[in-house]
């Protein structure tokens, strides 16, 4: 390292030309190929017969809808119409294809009545014996007075308010010059439908740089074309619109984070260090070191994912304790009395082994899950590691030339009297170590027993952002019974068997419905419209004396006004009379043959499905497709394995997202186990190498095994849980904390004493280094990306757990044990 030093002092110019170089064609490279793919299926490796079954049953029945589109209004009959134009919209434009609106098809409309359940087709029974008889005779003779006088005697008759009302409508609204909306009236207490969805798929290039976000907007310019009424709601989800937003949801937060972090690290360094110096070359090191490992990993990924960006974060945490180490070393030396030259060779011949250890014990703990089938982890873990060496790099460049450029940190002997509060905790120490000692095993007995207690959270929905549209919206979907992304999908042999899932799977409380071939028939038909032809062709024309519109009026003029007609009787007019008799038969064809299906009445069969619902459902080969839909919340682990295990008795090879990631669940936490024991066999194999008193190993490990049991004790105490993403804390812990361990274990062995210890530059440096790394990742609780959050939350928790143990328990360890 001396040679290393002498050319820092002797070519600092030519060093820091390379470096400004290097670093600016980093900073080219990273911005030029930058991108983060959101798809999680591919951050695990997925093999074995689950991954068949699944592949064998998406082969058989694709679904090629990953956007959808879904349209909600108060008024139905607004919201159909704006989903049939929102239909149209896409399938004229060529981006777009297998676009699908499957509520909007006419053979809901054709066989409206065969939809509704018992209680609805009662009551539409109620309003067609009280409309349809004089609307037929009317129909029948084209007579406005013959309709009018059976109307005066209807409302003669005694009626409800509500059955009045009913009566008068159809006048109403034509004397208001609309035509009837005969079906309207008919279905007017009939629960509307509570959405429409659209399904479509976008040709845009997946592997194309941005591809989501090309649809999005693609998406976001039709809707805005179409141009909706301000009561009707357009939202999108579906797993393009998913991926797009957790791609902004994590562009997002790492943004905050890195801000809030840097913001953190100048006030921490500010308060601990109070040197301005040390201050601006720990933060350029860091920043040249954080441009590095950008590039870098753009280099050895090619993109990344949802999880390994966070490693932004993580480097600012990290890269600064190797800054502050050196820096305060170097301060150290020169307060001693030594000079520029001679402090910065000793600061970096001392400094580079134990900084060497830990940026190893580092890469360590991040590569630990590199061989597993936790891509998205190795992912992180390579990053992460090269960012470790990337950071010492930039560390024992950029401090050294910041100072010969710009002087060396002042030193001011008031400093000095700083290091009374360690001294003070030295003392307290020595005389309660023992009980120190004594209340770990106890600390240890109790977090062990709460640790034992946490669970793993496989779902991938609880590390979006649950506020964000396209997650709110595959909610609503599901609360609504409409469709859900944890649906899943069993294969029935034929019509029968499809039939006795449906059957036995309605019993499930688990499952909210299911939906096959089977539900698109309307029930009990010819039946119902048997019925309503007999009530249509009541007869109650030739029964009541004709009136005329006039006559009509006068007599119930009150209640006409009352009930919302806006005509006086000096308007009414033959041309008003034609126009009334014109509004009011406009749309009683149609109905009519709603109702009596034109008097030829057949029974629906599969086979007269429409094609887009029939090849949805029924394979060629005959085999039929049954989605079941869960009514638990999919957010809850416990939740989805009972919805799996439900449907799963009744048809054992059902599969789907829900299946999918509760055996991506059991893949992950066994590269959990993995990624545990590499890093502790790796670190103890290195510690044993590097460690003069193998003892010491044990004491290394101490708060390491307590901070683990207390991290996972105190996330169950408090509802969290493991999840997809912050389980890389638990192998972290090892590879960070030991990082602690190896700066504490060389300084007390060098000084060898516990006071001259306290008195050392050593235990100030690990303090701000780890109030540093937990400020850092304390800013990713600010995220709106779940999964991220939940990283700076259980980081934030270990990380403080390492701090206190390392500068409590194991200096009461090496001291109650200090070798002879």
């Amino acid at each position: 390292m001396q040679r290393f030093t002498t050319l820092i002092i002797r070519f600092p110019k030519l060093l820091l030309l390379l470096l400004v170089s290097v670093t600016m064609a980093a900073a080219f490279y990273g911005v030029k190929h930058f991108s983060i793919n959101a798809d999680l299926s591919e951050l695990v490796v997925q093999k074995g017969p689950w991954r068949d079954n699944l592949d064998e049953v998406e082969a058989k029945f694709p679904d090629t809808g990953n956007i959808v589109v879904v349209v909600s209004s108060k008024d139905d009959r607004q919201a159909k119409m704006a989903t049939q134009r929102l239909f149209h919209a896409f399938k004229s434009d060529k981006q777009f294809t297998d676009v699908l609106a499957l509520s909007t098809l006419p053979w809901f409309e054709h066989y409206a009545v065969g939809f509704l359940n018992k209680t609805e087709f009662a009551a539409f029974q109620d309003k067609v014996s009280l409309l349809m008889p004089d609307a037929t005779a009317l129909m029948k003779t084209q007579h406005l007075s013959g309709y009018l006088g059976a109307l005066d005697s209807a409302l003669s008759e005694p009626k409800s308010e509500q059955e009045l009302s009913t009566l008068l409508q159809p006048i109403i609204q034509a004397s208001n010059d609309k035509d009837v909306d005969w079906r309207g009236l008919l279905f007017a207490n009939i629960a509307p439908k509570n959405g429409y969805v659209i399904t479509l798929n976008a040709l845009f290039d997946a592997q194309q740089a941005d591809s989501n976000k090309l649809t999005m907007s693609a998406v976001r310019n039709v809707i805005s074309s179409v141009g909706m009424p301000a009561d009707v709601m357009v939202r999108v989800t579906g797993q393009t619109a998913l991926d797009f937003d957790e791609v902004q949801d994590a562009n997002s937060s790492v943004k905050l984070a890195g801000v809030v972090s840097l913001i953190a690290l100048i006030l921490i360094l500010a308060v601990g260090i109070r040197s301005l110096r040390i201050i601006a070359a720990s933060y350029l090191a860091v920043l040249v070191g954080l441009i590095w490992t950008f590039s870098a990993g753009l280099l050895l990924v090619g993109a990344f994912n949802t999880i390994s960006i966070v490693f932004m974060v993580i480097f600012i945490g990290l890269g600064v304790d190797f800054a502050v180490h050196l820096s305060l070393h170097i301060y150290e030396q020169r307060l001693k009395g030594h000079d520029n030259d001679q402090s910065l060779l000793f600061s970096i011949q001392h400094s580079i082994y134990p900084l060497g250890l830990c940026a190893l014990s580092s890469a360590i703990g991040f590569l630990s899950f590199y061989p597993t089938a936790y891509a998205g982890l190795g992912e992180l873990g390579i990053i992460s590691a090269a960012g470790m060496i990337l950071g010492l790099l930039a560390t024992f460049l950029v401090i050294p030339l910041f100072f010969q450029f710009f002087g060396y940190p002042e030193v001011k002997r008031s400093h000095t009297k700083r290091s009374k509060a360690f001294m003070n905790l030295g003392q307290w120490i020595i005389t309660y170590h023992r009980r120190i000692i004594k209340l770990t095993f106890v600390g240890a007995c109790i977090t062990v027993f709460g640790a034992m207690q946490f669970k793993f959270d496989f779902s991938t929905l609880v590390l979006k952002n649950k506020n964000s549209e396209s997650v709110e919206t595959l909610q609503w979907l599901q609360d609504h019974k409409l469709s859900s992304n944890y649906q899943l999908f069993a294969v029935a042999k034929d019509k029968q068997q499809a039939r006795q899932w449906q059957q036995q799977l309605a019993n499930k409380p688990e499952v909210a419905t299911t939906v096959s071939a089977l539900s698109y028939l309307p029930n009990d038909f010819s039946n119902r419209v048997a019925q309503l032809q007999k009530i249509a062709d009541l007869p109650s024309i030739g029964h009541a004396q004709a009136m005329s519109w006039n006559a009509f009026f006068d007599k119930h003029a009150d209640l006409l006004v009352k009930n919302g007609i806006n005509i006086t009787r000096g308007d009414i007019t033959n041309a008003s009379i034609l126009a009334l008799k014109r509004h009011l038969t406009a749309e009683l064809q149609p109905l009519s043959t709603l109702l009596t299906q034109g008097g030829q009445v057949t029974e629906p069969r599969v086979a007269m499905l429409p094609d887009d619902i029939r090849s949805k459902y029924v394979s060629d080969d005959g085999e039929w497709l049954v989605s079941v839909l869960p009514s638990g919340n999919m957010r809850d682990v416990t939740a989805v394995n009972a919805f799996v295990s439900a449907v799963q008795q009744i048809a054992p090879l059902a599969t789907g997202r829900a299946v999918a990631e509760q055996n991506v669940g059991d893949i992950v936490v066994k590269a959990f186990y993995i990624a545990i024991g590499i890093s502790i066999v790796s670190i103890t194999f290195i510690l044993f190498l590097t460690v003069e008193h193998k003892r010491d190993i044990i004491f290394i490990f101490i708060p390491l095994l307590l901070t683990t049991s207390t991290t996972l004790a105190i996330a169950h105490w408090f509802g969290q849980s493991l999840n997809m993403a912050n389980i890389i804390v638990i192998p972290l812990i090892f590879g960070l904390g030991v990082d602690n361990g190896i700066h504490i274990v060389k300084r007390f062995r060098h000084e060898q004493t516990i006071t001259r210890f306290f008195a050392a530059s050593t235990p100030k440096a690990t303090l701000i280094s780890c109030l540093t790394t937990i400020a850092t990742f304390g800013a990713l609780t600010l995220s709106d990306h779940q999964g991220m959050h939940s990283i700076g939350v259980l980081l934030s928790i270990a990380l403080s757990a390492i701090l206190c143990f390392s500068l409590l328990i194991l200096p009461a360890f090496l001291h109650r044990f200090e070798p002879n």
